[in-house]
């Protein structure tokens, strides 16, 4: 059997590797041989999948920036029909990223190709339409949030929940500290300094600007100068995507002093740690999903974040955040126009109630700071319990009762293991 995997993004691929693990663990009915080719990223290639194109030189953010790049879009596209066809897969499995993977799902289903699609498009938020093409071109739907099977189901959509990405990883990340007695990155190492050493009740900043570069370029500034007023003493610790690069976040730092954005003394305050984004989190939340596993660290950090998956996965591990973003001008104008949900950030619209601040386009130190004092406990106690309580909440609506993964879950349905009943 062959399964031709596409994923766009860095999210796509740290959840796709999963799934490719859990593909290569699983025995295949009849002894049958598995192979695994795709577009995707390092960690989908390291898991065991032959990787054609990877997602760092094709991930373009907002309406403004894909019309511009729209040539290389459609370039992409074309290429990886070519590749479909060259492959011959038995079935296609394609992980979020709509507005390109919708196509070849289309695609695909002209040639006889299965369909099947991982981490739903986000119709519930915005283009609704799209649900029509999905029942036309998709065979197979696997959701990720437990209210999106009823949504889409009432919608002639069918779907399949199998449990949250998210907990995979956290899952990998708690298993790797037992087999090595210690973090990927242990942070009372790297706060660890002059000006620190006897401030033990100081803050870290976990700073999380996105994956995508227009994102890192528009928010990593502000969230320093937003740390920084905070706090001075505080330790900015910067999330690395894995698309990206030192030597970029690097040129970030350096146009924002030119630009007396920040100032050298803020530039130097900031680390850039790439590959523990999971591992800094726990180390810093309030350690329900890891105890007996305790670490000076934890419940001293606050974290500055991106809108997007990193919301979610910043509540899961318990640390307080604030959450921002900003578009392209036009960008915001046609999002604001066509998104109809009350809030951005994952942890809100799954809890269906602003638990968590929200700071769209007006994203100024002042209104991050006074978010980050309401979220410190020795500012509000009172506050930061609710929102410790919101994120017990989301853990219990996001998780399978019976301890199951996700990717292995997905993995038993493509394979034709075992057949997971519908909530």
């Amino acid at each position: 059997m062959k399964i031709f995997l596409v994923a766009g993004e860095a999210s796509g691929d740290l959840h796709a590797s999963h799934v490719v693990k859990a593909l290569r663990a699983a025995k295949l009915p009849d002894n049958q041989d598995l192979e695994l080719v795709g577009w995707g990223g390092d960690r989908m290639q390291a898991a065991g999948m032959r990787l054609l194109s990877h997602y760092k030189d094709r991930a373009f953010m907002g309406l403004v920036e894909v019309i511009k790049n729209i040539r290389a879009v459609m370039g992409f596209l074309s290429q990886a029909k070519e590749d479909i066809l060259r492959e011959q897969p038995d079935m296609l499995l394609l992980i979020d990223n709509p507005g390109f993977n919708l196509r070849l799902a289309e695609f695909a289903k002209h040639r006889g190709i299965p369909v099947h699609y991982y981490i739903a498009p986000k119709a519930w938020a915005w283009n609704e339409g799209r649900i029509k093409t999905m029942r036309k071109c998709i065979d197979a739907l696997y959701v990720i949030f437990p209210f999106e099977v009823a949504y889409f189901e009432s919608r002639g959509m069918p779907c399949t929940y199998v449990g949250n990405p998210i907990f995979d990883e956290i899952d990998e990340v708690v298993e790797r500290f037992h087999e090595n007695r210690g973090w990927d990155v242990e942070l009372d190492t790297l706060v660890e300094s002059e000006t620190m050493r006897d401030l033990e009740d100081s803050k870290i900043i976990l700073l999380m600007p996105g994956s995508r570069r227009n994102e890192v370029s528009s928010l990593l500034p502000v969230f320093i100068q937003s740390a920084r007023k905070y706090d001075t003493s505080a330790r900015c610790l910067v999330a690395g995507a894995p698309g990206l690069t030192a030597d970029f976040y690097q040129e970030v730092l350096l146009r924002a002093v030119e630009q007396k954005a920040i100032s050298k003394a803020d530039a130097d305050s900031v680390q850039v740690v790439f590959g523990a984004t999971y591992s800094m989190l726990m180390q810093l939340g309030d350690g329900a999903l890891i105890a007996p596993i305790r670490r000076k660290t934890m419940g001293r950090g606050l974290a500055l974040v991106a809108s997007g998956t990193a919301t979610l996965e910043t509540a899961l591990l318990g640390v307080p955040q604030v959450v921002a973003y900003r578009l392209n001008a036009i960008s915001y104008w046609v999002a604001r126009n066509l998104v109809k949900l009350k809030w951005v950030s994952l942890v809100n619209i799954l809890l269906n109630r602003g638990l968590v601040v929200e700071h769209l386009q007006e994203v100024t130190p002042d209104r991050l700071v006074g978010s980050m004092q309401q979220l410190d406990a020795n500012y509000n106690p009172a506050n930061f319990e609710k929102v410790q309580a919101g994120y017990r909440e989301l853990r219990e609506q996001l998780k399978n009762s019976d301890g199951s993964s996700a990717s292995v879950n997905l993995a038993n349905l493509l394979l034709g293991v075992r057949k997971i009943e519908r909530i």
